[in-house]
């Protein structure tokens, strides 16, 4: 383990200035960039603590930038309502009505969606923030955020640190911590949009990803306003079993004589939550390139979504423009942000949402980046065996 921590290199520069929210005063906003010994780097700036790059050689060493965003601050501000890369909280995803009981009195929180629920924690939620540097460590960086007492309406001063890490095994690392004075409501998370073909090859290059999550249940949700019922849907025999391998082109032209159209979706992972055990959760693999990605995590659930909201090309809508003035239409990304069940703060049988004063909350994700020659991915066990390759397993939890 020390020796992959001197292998890796951490470089600091300035990204652009943006309006602090807090001071409402202009501020630089600077860009770590982490980078292994195998060519992965992965870059974070601190608006939004927002991860801006992830460079990922393919399987003919060709470096390509996995994750959808901007150049510039403008792009990250202008098109906020995305969350490109961002993080976010206190509590991501929706607060049913704007509201909640804790502690057996009446909790009322600010309502940025339609003025009547919570999203993504408000109107500055934890993506518009101006992150502060904690630490530069030797395998990548630590940011911290004090959100204050009464911030959007949460009780309580919330101390949370950021560590984002990377190893010479490709790993990417992102660790939450958060500690409180008071009980109050913590659910973190990141909103990385992926395509693994590299961020600029389109529709093309996201349908032809292979997906694959373990999951046996999705999160019901009711047909009027999408919040959770707090029941639970088995996915058999429908779009959303994942379970095995299957193409992404396949499955979300499934979705077009559906109102939505693909996948934005809450797998539920594990009820009983245990903060302490990393689970494999998916994986990715787009064949042309054999790049795949492994995810891993401590949390309960994992938002999948398709980048259906983007502006429609066939519509005529004009594009998102991101890095090298790529143009993002619908379907150019996929996102998956692995959270505690929404509007867990109103529903009494999901995981534990709430925490106290001397508790800590900790979040751990796990992305895990390689290459996988195209072959392997025809032939069967035998004949691997007979080359002397390793068989494509499920990886082990970590």
């Amino acid at each position: 383990k020390g020796l992959s921590l001197i292998m890796v290199k951490v470089v600091e520069d300035i990204f652009g200035i943006a309006t602090n929210p807090f001071t409402k005063q202009a501020q630089v906003i600077r860009r770590y960039t982490m980078t292994n010994t195998n060519r992965l780097s992965v870059a974070i700036i601190q608006l939004g603590a927002t991860i801006q790059s992830i460079q990922v050689p393919d399987a003919y060493h060709q470096l390509s930038d996995v994750v959808l965003g901007f150049d510039d601050v403008a792009g990250y501000t202008k098109y906020r309502n995305y969350h490109f890369g961002c993080t976010i909280g206190r509590v991501s995803d929706v607060v049913g009505n704007g509201e909640f009981i804790m502690d057996e009195r009446r909790v009322v929180v600010s309502k940025n969606l339609g003025q009547k629920h919570q999203t993504n924690g408000g109107f500055v939620g934890f993506d518009q923030v101006i992150w502060d540097l904690e630490m530069k460590r030797p395998d990548g960086v630590t940011l911290r955020h004090i959100s204050p007492d009464g911030h959007e309406g949460y009780p309580g001063t919330l101390k949370v640190l950021l560590h984002f890490t990377i190893n010479d095994d490709n790993r990417f690392f992102i660790q939450i911590e958060a500690t409180t004075n008071q009980t109050t409501p913590v659910n973190i998370s990141n909103h990385i949009i992926f395509n693994l073909a590299g961020q600029s090859t389109g529709i093309k290059g996201i349908f032809d990803h292979q997906i694959n999550i373990e999951a046996i249940e999705t999160m019901e949700t009711s047909n009027g306003d999408g919040l959770p019922t707090g029941r639970f849907k088995n996915v058999n025999d429908s779009v959303y079993d994942i379970r095995l391998p299957v193409f992404m082109g396949d499955r979300v032209r499934q979705f077009e004589k559906k109102p939505v159209k693909g996948y934005d979706v809450c797998f539920a992972l594990d009820k009983e939550f245990d903060a302490i055990r990393t689970r494999y959760v998916g994986r990715f693999l787009h064949p042309d390139s054999g790049r795949f990605m492994e995810i891993f995590s401590n949390q309960p659930c994992v938002k999948f979504t398709t980048g259906n909201c983007f502006p429609q090309e066939p519509l005529g809508e004009p594009p998102i423009l991101g890095k090298k003035c790529t143009r993002y239409w619908q379907h150019c990304g996929f996102s998956l942000q692995l959270l505690n069940y929404p509007d867990a703060v109103n529903q009494p049988d999901f995981p534990r949402i709430f925490i106290n004063p001397g508790e800590h909350y900790f979040h751990e994700t796990i992305y895990h980046f390689g290459v996988q020659e195209s072959w392997k991915c025809c032939a069967d066990p035998e004949e691997l065996e007979a080359l002397g390759e390793e068989p494509l397993r499920k990886p082990k939890a970590v």
